[in-house]
């Protein structure tokens, strides 16, 4: 899984032993044409990487789902991404097994696909694990009829015989994956016609969801029943979840109340000891923070509804996070190489170490506003998290020579250079011997070893606790986070706090030195993604503008880093021909484009417009909105659908509405829409813009906090756009939207 904890799937612990049948199960038949591995055919890095596999992996196409449907075997999906840790352990304990893959070769046909390339595949079976078991992450892995139903799912399961533990609430013996496969095997052998009817019935709910509106791109909101198999794989945890009530009364219109409501649900889930909100794990949530620190600069009609202290408290819920999630075990201290993903505890102690392009431009657009609120100096709080994430998303490896900037760095590593076996966090772990003997071994005084453990946490025995390590994947090491500020160590030491500045960096730049020297840097996934480019370049076109007046060489490289990345995308990535986007480049373009590759890479040329005033980047915005309207609008209800009404193996039509990680589409798009609006004088946008935020309005009216990114649509709708309307030539004699 993404994140440390067991899969809610579970089999029933009566299960039979595993025998050699599982080897040579169907000899005696009549065998088909043999599965070849097709891996080595992707492009993707993480499917390649299966090609040398025991299990015959086939890609998902036509030819997988029609020998499915010739040999009436399911279909056995396994869907990750190269930097997730969890996907790759289970590719050693599982797939590396001779009994998982006979059976997998013999009695299913195993896909193997990159949720980054198939988003809209990866949302939809994510949902329907969610709903059946109160359980997501990666990796994700999905028995489907030959008609692509689902039939049972779960995330990360132990292989055979590994005596690996996962963090999990449940005193229940987690079942491996051997297990799971022969009695799904089974299950489809004896009981096919209920599978057939179970899965069948399943859709029929999805869809119904999906029609309602209900259901969307981002997982489920805990508000859908979903009938478990009734051939006894129970879930656990079990847990209840209620239907939406269809008759609920709802008023009419949306309103700024709403923002209101929002603001105190968030409140209450608040963590105001660690900052975040909820539990653990704690995701870095941008449109969730984006919003608290929005509020208190949306007109005053906002703070009238809301309140003065509240907006004034909301920035500081928001700031307070960004501190802790800076100074915590998620931010690579000694290398500045960005932030990782999630962490597993409550306090950002302990990392899930992958590191996803992605959510370090959100990061860093966050950052950029909190600066700002700070001050906007180079003196000022966050300046130094501001440059440091520029830098990260405007050099290589992340930048590319193509321009583009590539996905993400993986979460596992060598810890040595001439290591056989790679480890979780290996790259950025250290014992304390090792630690002290690099900082000492300098010439420098010993004190500083010693002020620098203080500040970074660094003990004789490791900072990781036993709870969170059941494996002992981190024994004696430590995972740096700032635990003790300058001035605390200036107490502690009895020096100054420029003393204690100066010892910080003369341990960072021998810690970093040694590092790069000796270990191995975590995998690159070069592959360029349109939406998450799009995303980045909205992040450093902001960091550009906002720099422009305290360092203006810094600004102009950031802003030529986000025009690379623009230029790179539409001369690779846009057919001008047929005005169609693509999503991914890697040895050539790949996959048609989703309505986030369009969404984010307008909302990035928007931004990239606003600093540089080029009209091309905004012409060129306005000729991807006009194809995402003909492609993904719904005009009867509206709003955006997340894929084409064509796309290939996707067996429902999801509406994104709302946030998690990612800024949902339907909000991008609802502001994309209305400054569009505004700066090409052009109603028709705007009109979309306001029937985008319509199509939610009963689900935002009953749960307003989890759309976050469409309530800032509400103000705009409301109180108009805050887009200055330029004399912008390019929209003199320009075609207007239909």
């Amino acid at each position: 899984m993404a994140v440390s904890e067991l899969t809610a799937s579970a089999v029933a612990r009566g299960a039979m032993a595993v025998d050699s049948s599982d080897v040579v199960q169907g000899a005696a038949s009549t065998r088909p044409t043999a599965l070849q591995n097709r891996a080595a055919f992707s492009k993707s890095p993480f499917v390649r990487a299966a090609e040398n596999s025991l299990v015959k992996w086939q890609i998902l196409d036509a030819d997988s789902v029609d020998r499915a449907k010739r040999e009436n075997k399911l279909l056995f999906l396994h869907i990750g991404y190269k930097a997730c840790h969890f996907c790759r352990l289970m590719t050693q304990e599982s797939f590396s097994n001779p009994e998982c893959a006979a059976i997998l070769n013999e009695s299913f046909v195993p896909v193997i696909i990159d949720r980054e390339e198939r988003p809209d595949v990866d949302t939809i079976y994510m949902n329907y694990v969610q709903a059946v078991s109160n359980v997501g992450g990666w990796p994700l892995n999905v028995f489907v009829t030959p008609n692509l139903e689902p039939v049972f799912g779960g995330t990360y399961w132990p292989g055979p015989g590994t005596s690996r533990q996962v963090t999990t609430e449940s005193e229940d013996e987690s079942p491996d994956c051997l297990t799971i496969f022969r009695k799904v095997r089974d299950i489809w052998h004896d009981q096919e016609t209920r599978c057939r009817k179970e899965a069948s019935e399943v859709l029929a709910q999805l869809r119904e969801f999906a029609a309602e509106g209900t259901l969307g791109t981002r997982g489920l909101t805990g508000t859908h029943p979903i009938a478990t198999p009734s051939w006894n794989i129970p879930s656990n945890p079990t847990t209840t979840i209620r239907a939406r009530d269809k008759d609920a009364q709802v008023s009419s219109e949306l309103d700024l109340d709403q923002l209101e409501e929002a603001y105190t649900h968030i409140a209450g889930t608040f963590d105001p000891v660690y900052g975040g909100f909820g539990l653990a794990p704690k995701f870095l949530t941008p449109p969730k923070l984006a919003f608290l620190l929005h509020l208190n600069t949306f007109p005053s009609a906002v703070q009238d509804v809301v309140g003065e202290a509240e907006c004034k408290h909301a920035t500081e819920m928001a700031v307070d996070t960004l501190r802790k999630i800076r100074d915590g075990a998620l931010h690579d201290h000694i290398g500045a190489t960005g932030f990782a993903r999630c962490s597993v505890t409550p306090d950002w102690s302990i990392p899930n170490f992958e590191k996803l392009v992605v959510d370090n431009a959100l990061l860093l657009a966050l950052y950029v506003d909190a600066w700002r609120i700070a001050g906007g100096k180079a003196d000022s709080e966050f300046y130094d998290i501001v440059l440091e994430l520029a830098d990260y998303l405007s050099s290589p490896p992340i930048a590319l020579p193509s321009g583009g900037l590539a996905t993400s760095e993986a979460a596992d590593s060598f810890m040595r250079r001439g290591d056989r076996e790679m480890r979780e966090g290996a790259y950025y772990l250290w014992t304390r011997r090792e630690f002290d003997s690099v900082v000492d071994a300098s010439g420098h005084d010993k004190q500083i070893s010693q002020v620098a453990a203080a500040h970074w946490d660094v003990q004789e025995g490791g900072n990781v606790d036993e709870d969170h390590d059941p494996n002992d994947d981190f024994i004696n090491h430590n995972i740096l986070r700032v635990v003790k500020t300058q001035d605390e160590l200036s107490r502690q030491f009895n020096i100054s706090p420029d003393t204690v500045r100066q010892h910080i960096q003369a341990a960072r730049k021998e810690l970093k030195a040694r590092r790069e020297r000796e270990r191995v840097r975590p995998e690159l996934d070069d592959k360029v993604i349109t939406a998450w480019n799009g995303l980045a370049i909205s992040a450093l076109a902001q960091a550009s503008s906002a720099l422009k007046p305290v360092d203006s060489a810094r600004s102009d490289k950031y802003l030529h880093a986000a025009e690379s990345a623009a230029a790179f995308i539409k001369a690779s990535l846009w057919d001008e021909s047929s005005k169609l986007l693509y999503r991914i480049y890697r040895e050539g373009r790949e996959t048609k484009g989703f309505a986030d590759d369009y969404t984010y890479l307008i909302h990035g040329l928007l931004d990239l417009f606003a600093a540089t005033s080029d009209e091309s980047h905004l012409a060129f915005a306005d000729a991807l909105q006009k194809t995402q309207n003909s492609l993904f609008h719904d005009s009867d209800s509206g709003a955006f659908f997340s894929t084409t009404a064509s796309s290939p193996q996707a067996i429902l039509r999801l509406k994104d509405g709302m946030d998690t990680s990612l800024p949902s589409v339907n909000a991008v798009a609802a502001s994309n829409l209305f400054r569009l609006g505004a700066l090409l004088d052009d109603e028709r946008y705007s009109a979309l813009a306001r029937g985008t935020v319509n199509a939610f309005e009963a689900e935002m009216l009953q749960h307003p906090w989890l759309f976050p990114g469409l309530l800032g649509g509400v103000v705009t709708a409301r109180l108009g756009p805050r887009e200055s309307v330029s004399d912008v030539k390019y929209k003199v004699g320009r075609e207007k939207a239909v």
